[in-house]
């Protein structure tokens, strides 16, 4: 058994993790919290978006946009995929659950990765996927300028062809003990998704300076809406995720600290036993 010095030691050291994983546990709340309000505040306006879309489309069905391009027969088709993950860990299996998605979907052979997150780029890099960077990404955070600025790039580069599909990729939190990673196709549109039921068509729109162009600009919009659900959803699950992770790992210091304490206080315990039997025996050879 370990003399109590080395015993205190531990305990001193256990609970100064403890202090770091419960303070690191409040700031994934904090952040979680912030994140929520900041997607409820957005989700409206991109509502709003799409209705218009919606909209400009019924009273325009024939509109021939380059969005809505398959490109089905094109040969070596181009699929891109924009991968959201942690840029470090301390979040349970957040990082391995989106990896391990992240291979499943992507083709290796003719697919396009843009990383977002040290996690995710590191494994394609080492596994030798063929990842792209994101042009003036300095510093990722969640934000609606980033991810506008994201879209755009991503519609710039369908556009000239660079790449002919793109997928998101990322974690959704279904419910408090749930999280999933999912997909979602950015490009092309798919029509279906801006078909409304009722074609009652009660009051007369004018766009200006013409209809595609308004539809133009707010599908940058509309795809920058997505995106940026996507990553206030991954910031989410990413800091829920630790928030376990870190509850769980200060439950153990607990434990950790009560077990040492007993063995500190059986350690005290035998070596006092030990003091006072070498004093008895010390009298007795008097």
């Amino acid at each position: 058994m370990a003399n109590t010095r080395e015993i205190k030691l531990r305990i001193k050291g256990v609970n100064e993790t403890k202090k770091i994983t419960k303070a690191m546990k409040l700031i994934s709340a904090v952040k979680l919290r912030k994140a929520r309000e900041m997607h409820d505040r957005t989700l409206p306006f991109f509502k709003h978006i799409q209705e218009t879309m919606v909209d400009i489309l019924l009273r325009v069905p024939d509109m021939e946009l380059i969005y809505f391009d398959k490109r089905e027969n094109k040969k070596d088709r181009k699929k891109a995929y924009i991968v959201l993950s942690s840029d470090s860990g301390l979040t349970g299996g957040y990082n391995t659950n989106i990896t391990k998605f992240a291979v499943e979907k992507v083709d290796k052979e003719n697919g396009i990765v843009f990383p977002i997150g040290n996690t995710i780029k590191n494994y394609m890099l080492r596994n030798e996927y063929n990842v792209q960077e994101i042009e003036d990404l300095e510093e990722y955070s969640v934000d609606t300028k980033i991810a506008g600025d994201i879209a755009s790039q991503m519609i710039k580069m369908f556009k000239e062809e660079k790449i002919d599909e793109l997928e998101l990729v990322y974690t959704e939190m279904e419910s408090a003990m749930h999280l999933v990673p999912h997909s979602i196709k950015l490009l092309p549109l798919e029509r279906k998704e801006f078909e409304r039921k009722e074609k009652n068509i009660n009051q007369e729109l004018e766009f200006e300076p013409s209809p595609e162009v308004v539809f133009d600009v707010l599908t940058s919009k509309y795809i920058s809406g997505i995106l940026y659900g996507g990553m206030v959803e991954s910031f989410v699950s990413e800091h829920f995720a630790r928030m376990n992770a870190m509850d769980s790992a200060t439950t153990n210091a607990e434990k950790m600290v009560n077990k040492l304490t007993l063995n500190y206080n059986r350690a005290r315990q035998a070596a006092i036993t030990q003091e006072i039997s070498e004093i008895i025996g010390g009298a007795a050879n008097v």
